[in-house]
């Protein structure tokens, strides 16, 4: 009698796991980072590291990397002064968040340093 108890219990719960929500997309640690950047908001060198590393594990491990990251890290990398690695960024949010598009070109703009973006 215990052995089926144990044998439901477990079984209840496996099926109770494979109903977990699983996420859509590799977060990492960006929550606490972004927590972090904005208590201590002249350390931008870790929260870009903690950017770059949370792309390249999605991008590695195949998930989608979530919507505004790409932007984010470009941006960080304007206010560092390189302005083509960022417009690399902005072009890859673009790309992954078509809903971007508008707000994307206008960054690429501003990172190139053209007329319009300065108007």
């Amino acid at each position: 009698m215990k052995a089926w108890r144990l044998a439901t219990v477990c079984t209840l719960a496996a099926l109770t796991a494979a109903c977990a929500p699983q996420s859509k997309y590799a977060w990492g640690s960006y929550e606490s980072s972004l927590y972090q950047h904005y208590k201590t908001p002249g350390d931008t060198t870790a929260f870009a590291q903690h950017l770059s590393e949370t792309i390249s594990k999605a991008e590695q491990s195949g998930q989608k990397v979530p919507p505004g990251i790409y932007a984010e890290y470009g941006e960080v990398l304007l206010e560092a002064g390189d302005t083509k690695q960022a417009t690399v960024f902005f072009e890859k949010e673009k790309s992954t968040w078509p809903e971007s598009t508008s707000f994307m070109t206008t960054m690429i703009r501003v990172a190139s340093g053209t007329k319009e973006a300065k108007q």
